[in-house]
């Protein structure tokens, strides 16, 4: 694909972030990454420069704007409008809703995996899923 959209990571745990990244550079995807640790700042930064990404990947629970509330900024703001912003939510298991694995991946949310392994595997299937979607 050319002109890759970014693909932009929300965080507030530091290490996780950092976790992501490795794992995203053992993938063949060459999305640039957007890093964020702060919702608000993710949000003003797409805003202001018009970024409407491929994918964002975020946590749901942090500080001062959780993550489906910046889903609904996003998705409420006119400059994005006609674009579709796809949203995903990784988040600790005591945050999921309650319902099977498979429901919950269909619906956008996965729970945080510390093994290096299970987490590059679960970004592979998250990124190749859109990938897919782009392309149908």
């Amino acid at each position: 694909m050319e002109n890759l959209k970014p693909i932009v990571l929300i965080d507030d745990d530091i290490d996780y972030i950092d976790l992501m990244v490795e794992a995203y550079g053992t993938l063949p995807y060459r999305n640039k990454l957007l890093i964020f640790h702060d919702s608000i700042r993710a949000y003003e930064h797409l805003v202001d420069n018009s970024i409407a990404p491929f994918l964002v990947i975020s946590d749901i629970i942090m500080p001062k704007m959780n993550g489906f509330e910046l889903r609904e900024n996003i998705q409420a703001n006119p400059k994005f409008s006609g674009h579709m912003v796809p949203f995903v939510f990784l988040t600790g298991a005591a945050e999921l809703p309650h319902s099977s694995s498979k429901s919950l991946a269909e619906n956008g949310f996965f729970e945080k995996k510390s093994d290096f392994q299970d987490l590059r595997k679960t970004l592979g299937e998250i990124i190749n899923y859109h990938y897919n979607m782009v392309e149908v």
